[in-house]
C-alpha cells in the first residue's frame, strides 16, 4: 500500500507541535535544574570547606616523615599493587559503570537532562510512526468503503468503518485521543505559558501516550477498591442523613425525603444482590440483569433523561464512584484532565461493543494485553485473572448488551426498545464489586470484609 506524501501545512502543523513539546521539555528541565541548583551550592560549599582544612592543617616536619611516605599511602600503594589492572571504566569515580547511582548532584543532573532528551526524541518518533500507521489504516477503511459504495465519514464514526481488525481499531483510537491530548497540550503551552509546568505536574496523564508509563495493575485494583467502599458509605449517609442544602430550603424538605427514600431502596436491592445465590464472575452479571429485565426491557422507547442516567432513574452517588473507579485506569480518562465522565465512557465502550460483534471479532484472536485493556475498560476482572478468565467476561458482557438485545427486539418479546446505557451501567457496578470480592484484589482488608466469614478465618 503506498503511502500519501504530507501537504506543506501538514508538516507546518507536525514541526510547530514538535517546537511546542521541546520547549514544554526545557520548561520543565529548567524547573528541574534550579530545584537541584541548591544541592549543588552545598556540595561545593563543603568540597571547598574540606579543602581549605586540609591546607590549612600543620603537621610536625622530621626527616622521618620526608624519607618515608605515610602509612596510609604504604597502604594505597600496596591495594593497587595487589589488583591487577584496572580497566578505566571500572575505575571511574563517578559509579555510572558500576550500575549504581551517583551522589553527584552535578552527574545526577546531566543524568537526568540526558534521560530527558532520550525520552522526548523517542517519543517524538513514536508518534510519527503511530501517524504514519493512522494514515494507513484509515486509508484500508476508505477502501473498504468504497468497495462497499459508502464514504468514510471524520471523526469517532469514521473509526466505526469496519475493514479492519481489532487490533487496528483499538490502534486508531488511541491515535485520536493522543491527537486531541496534544492539541490540549498546545493550547494551555500558547495560552498559560508561565504555569504550564504546574499544568503538567497537576495533570500528568495528559501527555500522549508515547510519554507515558503505564499504571501497575495493582494500583488500579487498589484505588478501584477503595473508590467502590466509599460509593457505600455516601450511599448509607445519602440514605439516613438529609443533605444540608435541605436545611436552607423550607419548601424542599418534602423532596429530600423522598431521594432519601429511594436512595434507600437502591441499598436495599443492592444488599440482595450481594447475597445472591450465584452471583459471582461473569455469570453474576447475567444473574442481576435478568432480575432487572423489566427496567432494560421497555415497551416504549428510553427517554433522554434514562438514556443519560439522570439522577431520577440512576442515584448520583453510584453515578459518582462509577466515576472515580473508571478514572482509576488512565487509559479510560480519554483526552480530559479532569477525568471522563461515566456517561462518556459508556458512550465510547458501546461503540466498541458495536464494532466488535457488528465485524464478527473472533475474541479468542485478541492479543493479551488488548483484552486486558478491553476488560479494565468494563471493569472486568483484576490482577491475577487469566486470558481465559477475561475471554469469558468479555463473551458475557458482549452476549449480554449487544447480542441478546438485538435478538429480543427482532423477536419483540415483552418490549422492543432497550436502554443500553443503562444495563452497561448495572454491570460495570456489578464488576466493581466482584473484582474487590475476588481473592485477587489487591485491597486485603476490603476482600476479607466480603469473605471474612465464608473463608472460616482463612487468610487471605
Amino acid at each position: 500500500m503506498t503511502m500519501r506524501h504530507s501537504s506543506p501545512s501538514h508538516r507546518l502543523s507536525i514541526a510547530t507541535a514538535i517546537t511546542l513539546l521541546l520547549s514544554t521539555s526545557l520548561q520543565y528541565e529548567t524547573v528541574q535544574a534550579s530545584a537541584i541548583a541548591p544541592c549543588l551550592t552545598a556540595a561545593t560549599k563543603t568540597r571547598r570547606s574540606n579543602h581549605y582544612a586540609d591546607v590549612m592543617e600543620v603537621r610536625p616536619v622530621s626527616s622521618t616523615a620526608v624519607l618515608s611516605p605515610p602509612s596510609s599511602a604504604v597502604a594505597e600503594a600496596s591495594a593497587q599493587s595487589a589488583n591487577d589492572a584496572p580497566s578505566p571504566l571500572s575505575s571511574s569515580s563517578d559509579g555510572a559503570s558500576t550500575g549504581t547511582a551517583s551522589s553527584n548532584p552535578a552527574v545526577q543532573l546531566l543524568s537526568y537532562v540526558k534521560d530527558s532528551i532520550l525520552n522526548f526524541k523517542n517519543g517524538l518518533t513514536q508518534m510519527n510512526n503511530d501517524h504514519r500507521r493512522c494514515n494507513s489504516i484509515r486509508q484500508k477503511q476508505t477502501l473498504h468503503a468504497k468497495a462497499a459504495g459508502t464514504t468514510r465519514p471524520r471523526g469517532i464514526r469514521g473509526i466505526q468503518t469496519g475493514g479492519i481488525s481489532y487490533a487496528e481499531y483499538d490502534f486508531l483510537r488511541k491515535g485520536l485521543v493522543d491527537r486531541n491530548k496534544l492539541l490540549a497540550v498546545t493550547v494551555v503551552m500558547l495560552c498559560l505559558p508561565n504555569y504550564f509546568v504546574y499544568y503538567l505536574w497537576s495533570f500528568p496523564d495528559m501527555l500522549p501516550s508515547p510519554f507515558l508509563t503505564k499504571k501497575n495493575a495493582r494500583e488500579i485494583s487498589r484505588e478501584r477498591c477503595h473508590a467502590v467502599l466509599s460509593t457505600m458509605l455516601d450511599m448509607e449517609r445519602g440514605a439516613r442523613v438529609p443533605p444540608f442544602s435541605s436545611k436552607l430550603n423550607p419548601f424542599g424538605k418534602k423532596g429530600a425525603e423522598r431521594n432519601m427514600e429511594r436512595l434507600s431502596k437502591y441499598a436495599d436491592v443492592a444488599c440482595q444482590f450481594f447475597v445472591e445465590e450465584g452471583a459471582v464472575g461473569p455469570a453474576g452479571g447475567k444473574i442481576i440483569l435478568e432480575k432487572l429485565r423489566s427496567e432494560l426491557y421497555t415497551n416504549d422507547a428510553p427517554t433522554k433523561q434514562q438514556s443519560m442516567l439522570m439522577p431520577k432513574y440512576f442515584p448520583k452517588h453510584i453515578l459518582k464512584g462509577l466515576g472515580k473507579v473508571i478514572g482509576a485506569d488512565p487509559l479510560n480518562k480519554g483526552s480530559s484532565p479532569f477525568g471522563i465522565g461515566p456517561l462518556k465512557h459508556i458512550e465510547s465502550v458501546s461503540l466498541a461493543d458495536e464494532f466488535l460483534v457488528r465485524e464478527n471479532i473472533d475474541v479468542d484472536s485478541i492479543e493479551s494485553h488488548l483484552l486486558e485493556e478491553a476488560c479494565s475498560a468494563r471493569l472486568i476482572g483484576g490482577p491475577g485473572w487469566t486470558d481465559a478468565e477475561r475471554k469469558e467476561g468479555l463473551v458475557t458482557w458482549l452476549q449480554e448488551v449487544e447480542v441478546r438485545p438485538k435478538e429480543v427486539m427482532i423477536q419483540k418479546e415483552e418490549g422492543c426498545f432497550f436502554n443500553g446505557n443503562l444495563a452497561r451501567a448495572i454491570l460495570m457496578c456489578y464488576n466493581a464489586v466482584d473484582a474487590v470480592r475476588d481473592g485477587r484484589s489487591d485491597s486485603r482488608l476490603a476482600r476479607m470484609m466480603f469473605q471474612g466469614q465464608k473463608m472460616g478465618g482463612a487468610s487471605a
